[in-house]
């Protein structure tokens, strides 16, 4: 149990620092794009993301979810040799999405840029992500086959490789692009992420070739697995994935058009949406970046004790997920209101953009549990549930779009954003609660974490202006962080059995073990 412990930690340590890393480097390259390209770019990049996210999400088809959890029930059995079928399923699976969403998306480029996006400077960028989908939609297999497995680092370089190489490309060749247009401008930019996304399935495919207990593993008749078994679980994460990335596409390309409908200029609308979906929103997901790598490494651990009936022990992790996750999102939510006209100016040179963030930061402790949530009821096979939740919202969202937005404008586009969130995330919390009888601590996670941001945060920006260094935000949000910390301490929201929970995974019982033996040197 302690060992599982140390390796769930572990591997959370390692993606976190990571996805981290990742968000830093993406925040900081979204920025570096808007200075670039402009809001009016951002918001075309913007439109061009929302279409390829949907051809991806086909292409993909809940492999990588369904690849973790399959694989974690036959880890938790000891059963490689059903792991090794399984995988060799897995990828005839992604193969035939990914080449049929290759397809379509090529031959419906221009349709899609000229009819729903209403300009045809994306037809050639889409083109160019058509042909990377097969690549992904592979390397989405390795991945999901290593989360399962544990072994996170492989999954991690896949992705160090498919970022860097994108970035490079971009940085390297964006100066002699822009003279050429938007339309060129973004094509550069696909060719980016199209190249990463061949080396990245190219690398895994070569991991997993090098896997010793796979390639020694000897499959029995009672091993035998049906891509239809994959396709069984596959498909309502798939549908529950197409809704969500569908929505959002849907919403993109109606939400400029509703802003043209309540009188803004073609150019103005993309501005302002390219303002809150590409610059506001991003830095209000940043915090989120702590919590990526538990959404991810809970679905594997709950599958695992799912499976093993050990319904205690499922309990017990998604209340730790519950809690870290409200701590963190009350967090942002504190920061981004008490310190969004600094932050707007900080990072990109604009009260506008500050102003945006304070409306929209209350949202955050919903989008961050709902991520969590979704993850949850995957692994506890309810995945029928959010797909039926996500259809319910999916009609919401257009109705108030458009009903409201050609009325109101941009507060309809914000009212879109509330009303979506806040139903979405309560239908799901309900149902997990539902489904494990966990008790929600609502003082605990809610009322102790707002108290504390409160006090932390008015308390850092009093100290700060005191001492004239109110203008040195990133000192500010550091002093601001220890400070809540300390609070959280003080009000016994992290208790000391949460720290010995981490520390104790790491302690060995060294009067137990003979100095001698092979097992305390592989401890060492």
């Amino acid at each position: 149990m302690k060992t599982k412990r140390k390796k769930l930690i572990l591997n959370a340590l390692l993606l976190t620092l990571s996805t981290m890393t990742f968000g830093i480097i993406n925040m900081i390259f979204r920025v570096y794009l808007s200075n670039k390209i402009g809001a009016e770019g951002m918001g075309l990049f913007q439109l061009i993301s929302s279409i390829s996210v949907v051809a991806n999400t086909l292409a993909i088809s809940g492999i990588r979810v369904t690849m973790t959890r399959l694989v974690a029930e036959e880890l938790g059995k000891n059963n490689y040799g059903k792991i090794k079928n399984l995988v060799k399923k897995g990828i005839l699976y992604s193969l035939f999405f990914g080449i049929m969403s290759s397809i379509l998306l090529f031959n419906i480029a221009d349709f899609i840029s000229n009819s729903w996006i209403n300009d045809s400077r994306a037809i050639m960028p889409l083109k160019i992500l058509a042909l990377s989908l097969p690549f992904i939609s592979t390397s989405c297999c390795f991945a999901g086959y290593f989360y399962g497995m544990r072994r996170v680092m492989k999954s991690i370089s896949a992705d160090i490789i498919e970022v860097s190489t994108m970035m490079i490309i971009i940085y390297l060749f964006i100066t002699k692009f822009i003279p050429m247009g938007l339309e060129y401008t973004c094509s550069l930019i696909s060719i980016g992420m199209a190249l990463g996304s061949v080396l990245s399935a190219i690398y895994s495919y070569i991991l997993y070739l090098f896997d010793k207990k796979l390639s020694s593993a000897k499959s029995s008749p009672n091993d035998k697995c049906s891509i239809f078994n994959i396709g069984f679980i596959a498909f309502p994460i798939a549908c529950s994935a197409y809704v969500q990335t569908s929505l959002r596409t849907a919403e993109d390309i109606l939400i400029p058009n509703a802003l043209r409908m309540y009188g803004s200029s073609s150019s103005s609308s993309l501005a302002a949406f390219g303002m809150i979906k590409g610059m506001v929103m991003p830095i209000l997901n940043f915090p989120s970046i702590f919590l990526a790598s538990f959404s991810t490494l809970i679905i594997p651990e709950i599958a695992e004790s799912s499976a093993l009936h050990k319904n205690k022990m499922v309990n017990y992790i998604i209340s730790k997920v519950f809690k870290f996750t409200l701590l963190i999102s009350f967090f942002g939510t504190g920061i981004f209101i008490i310190f969004s006209r600094e932050l707007g100016l900080a990072i990109y040179n604009s009260e506008e953009v500050g102003f945006i963030m304070r409306i929209l930061a209350p949202l955050i402790p919903f989008m961050y549990l709902d991520r969590i949530v979704d993850g949850s009821l995957n692994a506890l096979n309810q995945q029928v549930y959010t797909l039926k939740y996500n259809i319910l919202d999916m009609i919401l969202r257009i109705i108030i779009i458009l009903t409201i937005i050609p009325k109101i404008g941009i507060d309809g586009f914000i009212l879109v954003l509330f009303v979506s969130t806040v139903f979405n995330a309560s239908l799901s919390i309900n149902r997990l609660l539902k489904v494990t009888n966990l008790e929600f601590e609502l003082i605990d996670w809610v009322f102790k974490p707002i108290l504390c941001i409160i006090i932390s945060s008015y308390l850092s920006k009093y100290i700060f202006t005191t001492l004239g260094l109110s203008n040195s935000i990133l000192l500010v949000l550091i002093f601001n962080s220890i400070l809540y910390i300390l609070c959280l301490f003080i009000v016994g929201c992290i208790k000391k059995r949460d720290i010995s929970w981490f520390t104790d995974a790491f302690r060995s019982d060294l009067k137990k073990v003979d100095i001698n033996s092979i097992e305390l040197c592989k401890r060492i």
